[in-house]
C-alpha cells in the first residue's frame, strides 16, 4: 500500500461507518410500538383487592393500588441532607401494594401483600428499609400474606363480612 492511499482509505472507512450508522438510524423500529398492555394487579393482588374492598367500604375508605414510595415520602431538602440523591434513589422505584385513604386522600394505612419471595435476602433487606422509613415518616404499614384480620382490627371493622 502506498502512503498516498492511506487518506483515501480513511475517507472510505469513514463513509462506510457513516452509511452503516445512517442505515441503522433510519431502520430503527418505533420504540413506542415495543410495549404491551398488562393488568395493574397480579391475579393474587386482584384476589386480595376483592376481599379488601368490603372492609374499606365499611370503613369509608378508598383503596389505591401500586402507590410509588416516592409519592408518599421524599428525602429531606438538599440544604439539610447531603445524601438527597442517594435517599431518593432508594425510594424512586419501590411501591406499596395498597393504600387506604379517606375522602380527603389522607393515608390511613398502607398494606403490603407479602408472599414467599419476601423470604429472599434481597427482599428481607428491602422490607426492613421500607418498614423503617415508613415508620420514621409516620405511616402505618400492615403486612399480610392475605389474611384480613389485622387489617380489619386496625380499621375497627368486622373481617367476617
Amino acid at each position: 500500500m502506498r502512503a498516498e492511499d492511506i487518506p483515501a482509505l480513511f475517507i472510505f472507512a469513514a463513509a462506510v461507518l457513516f452509511l452503516v450508522w445512517l442505515w441503522k438510524k433510519l431502520h430503527r423500529p418505533d420504540i413506542t410500538k415495543l410495549y404491551v398492555q398488562k393488568p395493574i394487579l397480579t391475579d393474587r393482588e386482584y384476589k386480595f383487592y376483592t376481599t379488601l374492598r368490603p372492609l374499606a367500604d365499611e370503613a369509608g375508605l378508598h383503596i389505591y393500588t401500586k402507590v410509588r414510595l416516592a409519592d408518599l415520602i421524599e428525602p429531606k431538602p438538599k440544604s439539610e441532607n447531603p445524601m438527597w440523591m442517594e435517599c431518593f434513589n432508594k425510594i424512586r422505584s419501590k411501591h406499596i401494594d395498597f393504600a387506604l385513604a379517606d375522602d380527603d386522600t389522607n393515608i390511613i394505612a398502607l398494606i403490603e401483600l407479602d408472599d414467599s419471595s419476601h423470604k429472599r435476602q434481597d427482599r428481607v433487606e428491602r422490607d426492613i428499609f421500607v418498614d423503617a422509613v415508613l415508620k420514621n415518616t409516620g405511616y402505618t404499614l400492615l403486612r399480610t400474606y392475605g389474611e384480613l384480620d389485622e387489617i380489619a382490627e386496625y380499621l375497627g371493622v368486622d373481617a367476617g363480612m
